[in-house]
């Protein structure tokens, strides 16, 4: 679950951070993500996030088959898995509910701090440069500017809802330290060019690092590609959210 863990670790609207309700927002703009382990040249995982509006368009590039629609404003985040040709949608308040038991079980077990409860951001050594430690896990992230601070706001507050579904998939650990995290570039009108993350497990580290390209404006493509998608929503059959295929 690795490479789904740190897409979700990567991405970053909203001074949202466990359940405001969601900003109104008109903007068009679009995120590429690439992560890779290690050294490696090649990605091990490829995004394209598609902003539109207020709803936000998360479509795997590569085998990975199942695509995300997070329509907050209807209050709701779709799962469409294109080859079975089914979908599932789970509501935004069970998501912030099953958020807030995990950060109360998390403060029960005084387990705060290995997994980031109250992990705080420092500045890095270079210009655009943050730090955030907790536990066995580092983060070192260098940002980027963007013309609108409510991009950077609406990037955050996606991160902050792909942590609550990776909660509710049962996929990766409590993220709260990472949305602390985009809570803050956020704050700084910035969104992240670069993530490096450390995770040491048993006397080994493993490395992973993310890229991300920002472009301002949505293609005569990217908006094909939210119309088909919006066509398999309203084709597609549903199916129970415990009952969706797993890539």
């Amino acid at each position: 679950m690795i490479p789904r863990l740190l897409f979700v670790f990567s991405v970053i609207a909203s001074g949202i951070s466990y359940g405001a309700s969601p900003i109104v927002v008109t903007l068009s703009f679009r995120v590429e993500t690439d992560v890779f382990e290690g050294t490696a040249s090649a990605p091990q995982s490829q995004h394209l996030i598609l902003f539109d509006s207020g709803v936000v368009y998360d479509m795997p590039i590569g085998q990975a088959a199942t695509i995300t629609v997070f329509d907050i404003p209807r209050e709701r985040v779709v799962l469409i898995h294109k080859p079975a040709r089914v979908r599932t949608s789970v509501g935004t308040e069970t998501l912030v509910q099953m958020m807030a038991q995990v950060r109360a079980e998390i403060a029960k077990e005084n387990a705060g701090d290995q997994l980031g409860l109250d992990a705080k951001v420092t500045l890095g050594a270079q210009e655009k440069t943050y730090v955030m430690a907790f536990g066995s896990n580092r983060y070192e992230v260098t940002s980027q500017d963007v013309s609108d601070p409510s991009i950077a706001a609406e990037f955050a507050s996606f991160t902050a809802w792909a942590t609550r579904l990776n909660i509710a998939r049962h996929m990766g650990p409590p993220p709260f330290a990472r949305i602390t995290l985009a809570d803050y570039l956020a704050a700084e009108n910035q969104l992240p060019r670069q993530i490096k993350l450390e995770v040491r497990r048993n006397f080994v580290t493993r490395t992973y690092r993310s890229e991300h390209v920002v472009v301002e404006r949505l293609s005569d493509l990217d908006r094909k590609k939210i119309s088909e998608i919006g066509g398999m929503m309203a084709t597609f059959e549903e199916v129970a959210f415990d009952q969706f295929p797993v890539d």
